[in-house]
């Protein structure tokens, strides 16, 4: 019994350190970028940090993932957010907005139409952008966003470049948007990030050829399981498939040219 619950906790201990990240280990230069995709209860978050000392937030969880995502956000030793960046408008993409604004004193969110309330807070000093489908923007030397079509007015889908790498950040998990991807120039990524927690048909086969990913992230949704057609695609298509939800916490570390996976 006792060598039982010696071997309980660490498994717990093992499950646990796995949601969190080591800043210690984790030094950039001013031409380095962190895509930090965090492993939560339930929901989406993406930091960017980059070498010149910003700190962009994408999407922000849901609520009941606000204590792991402080506590691996004040890891990373976030002190400030200069934007939070909003794919989508809901409760797994907006849960921890209002808290975060008010403790990282963030300067601007973006998003694309009309915001939803639980999306703000009541924060007068806040700016507000509003990035439309096609445009393109520069938040920092090398590290640029392009706004792609996706399934409502309130979402966007994003195509990010630092360097050589860029990141396909989908908002929709729809079949029907593809096309409009497709059609929408070059969309080439080595990382994508599958839209709709992988709950869909999407991405096709098509997406992929036109993508020609080299590893795909998928968030978890709090008792949703990923749909296991498109996992089976996935794997098909010799795609590293990081399931956050059982790899953990993960970091992709870019320089102008390459790119590193933490954990590989």
């Amino acid at each position: 019994m006792k060598k039982f619950m010696i071997l309980l906790v660490l498994i717990i201990v093992l499950n646990s350190s796995q949601n969190i990240v080591d800043a210690s280990k984790i030094d950039i230069n001013g031409e380095e970028v962190l895509f930090v995709f965090f492993s939560l209860p339930d929901g989406e978050a993406m930091l960017i940090q980059t070498g010149h000392g910003e700190n962009y937030l994408v999407n922000t969880g849901s609520k009941i993932s606000e204590k792991i995502l402080l506590e691996q956000m004040n890891n990373l030793g976030v002190k400030q957010l200069d934007s939070i960046i909003f794919t989508n408008q809901n409760k797994t993409t907006c849960g921890n907005a209002t808290r975060l604004i008010k403790r990282y004193h963030v300067q601007q969110l973006i998003y694309s139409e009309d915001l939803s309330p639980m999306c703000t807070s009541e924060e007068s000093t806040i700016q507000h952008a509003i990035w439309k489908k096609g445009e393109k923007h520069e938040v920092s030397p090398g590290l640029s966003f392009r706004v792609l079509p996706a399934d409502t007015e309130d979402e966007m889908s994003l195509y990010i470049i630092y360097g050589k790498t860029s990141i396909l950040y989908l908002a929709s998990g729809r079949v029907e948007v593809e096309k409009d991807l497709i059609n929408n120039g070059t969309i080439q990524a080595e990382i994508l990030k599958v839209g709709d927690y992988a709950r869909t048909q999407s991405p096709s086969i098509d997406l992929l050829e036109k993508v020609d990913p080299h590893v795909a992230m998928i968030y978890p949704l709090k008792g949703i399981s990923p749909n296991e057609g498109l996992l089976e695609r996935l794997n098909e298509s010799w795609i590293d498939v990081y399931q956050l939800r059982k790899v953990g916490t993960t970091t992709i570390h870019c320089n102008l040219e390459d790119y590193d996976m933490h954990p590989k």
